[in-house]
Formats: structure tokens, sequence, C-alpha cells
């Protein structure tokens, strides 16, 4: 690869390591932050998901990797201190391409991809929506929203809401429940639902007002909607490892060591 750009997390230690890592990459390969082939996240997480949402665009062209500043390193390889071994694998130029699924979906005419999740939650009233598993008619869900979460995003948000943890290589998306409404008038089916890439989700509703459609970090109004759909997309953003991380040990790293 001879093409890099640094997203990086605007704290001062982030700061302090991104120019630190230029300092050292610019004399082995040109800085393009247009048109870049390796894209240097400096943060947690959340720089990570902002990383791959400024190259959505050219998303199955990029490679990212992350150096962990910030509060959460799930997403990512490296800690602050271990910049200077990120450097010198650089160098050595040997590494592992692996692939991390995208939600696609479609709302008010307009396409959005999630590495994460995609949620629709209402905190003004109960929300209704039908759901739809490839056109079937599944249940209808009344509460404050729904979270669907690819394999990677299953530690984030969803795990919050008692979902499964999945390996992020599996090609997964689940359906878990944001404060569901459950009693004898109503009821939904109050468990995470796992589903492969045969499946296609839809939400439907006559009244999204007062909704959110949250993709990521991002957040968009569903005012106009009827409907959402959802599917693991045929794209795949595209992480690289000079090292090997055990998914294992990302996981008690972010949630079970001290």
């Amino acid at each position: 690869m001879k093409k890099y750009a640094i997203v990086c997390k605007q704290d001062k230690k982030s700061i302090e390591v991104s120019q630190a890592i230029r300092l050292e990459l610019d004399s082995i390969m040109d800085y393009d932050e247009k048109y870049p082939e390796l894209v240097i996240s400096v943060g947690g997480d959340g720089t990570m998901l902002y990383s791959v949402h400024k190259y959505m665009y050219q998303i199955e062209s990029v490679s990212f990797i992350g150096i962990h500043t910030g509060t959460l390193g799930f997403l990512t390889d490296y800690q602050k201190d271990e910049y200077l071994d990120f450097i010198e694998d650089v160098k050595n130029n040997k590494y592992h391409i692996y692939h991390r699924c995208l939600l696609e979906l479609v709302a008010n005419g307009h396409t959005y991809y999630a590495l994460n999740e995609v949620r629709v939650e209402n905190n003004r009233r109960s929300q209704v929506m039908d759901i739809y598993i490839n056109h079937d008619f599944f249940e209808t869900f009344r509460g404050n929203g729904l979270c669907i979460s690819t394999a990677s995003g299953s530690t984030a948000y969803n795990k919050s809401l008692g979902g499964a943890v999945i390996n992020s290589s599996a090609g997964l998306m689940q359906l878990s429940e944001i404060a569901g409404i459950h009693h004898n008038a109503y009821r939904s089916l109050g468990s995470p639902l796992i589903l492969d890439y045969s499946h296609k989700i839809e939400l439907r509703s006559d009244n999204f007002d007062g909704a959110i459609l949250g993709v990521d970090q991002l957040v968009f109004d569903l005012k106009g909607a009827d409907r959402i759909e959802i599917v693991l997309s045929n794209k795949k953003a595209r992480f690289i490892q000079y090292r090997h991380v055990p998914y294992i040990q990302r996981l008690k790293r972010a949630y079970l060591s001290d």
C-alpha cells in the first residue's frame, strides 16, 4: 500500500499519536486524504465508525486499522503506547485483509450503510411497527424502538439491550427490541432474533412521527416514511491486520480485563 490517511479523535493524546505516526510514515508512503488505500483511525470505536462512513464512497478499495486512544477499542488492533510497533509492522508489509459485514437499508428513497447497527427509536411516544421477514408478516412491535445490528455491532448498543455477542466474522444480523411493551394485550417475541443473508427485514408503520433513524453514529429524521427495508449488504468493509488479534482477546480486553 502506497497511500494512506489518518482520521483522528480531536483530543490531545490522539493528535500527538497521529502526528508521531505521520512523521514516520511520510518517509515510506504518500499521504492522500481523498483517495487513500489505508485509513488509520486514531481514537476509539466511535472514531473508527466515523472513518468508515467518511470513506463509504470507496469502501471496497480502502482498508481500515485502528490505534486505540479512546474509551472503547473493540475495533482497534494497537494501544496508544504501541504506535511504534504499528509503524514497524507497516514497514514489514506483512498483513491479512478480512471483511466486516455492512447493513444496507432503504428509507424515504435513500440508501444507507451501517457497520454496527441501525436503530429506529421514538422517545416521544410508543412506536408501533409491523415487522415483516422476507415479505411475510412476523409480528407487531410496540415500545421505544428496534435495533438491527451486524456481528461487529453485536458488542455495541445491541449488547446493552441484552442481545447476543456474535463473532465478527459471522454473516449475521440481529434484531433486538428497545423497551418493548409486553402484557396481556400486546406482546412481541421479546428475544433477539438472529438472521442470515437470505433474510430481509421490513419495518412498516403508519406513523413514524417523532422517531429517528440511527445509522451507526449518524441520525436521520423519519418524517414521511412508512417503511424501512434492511438487509446484509453485498458491500463489506475491509480491515487490515498486521498482527493477529484473536476475537476472544478483543472481547476480554474490551469487557472483562481490569
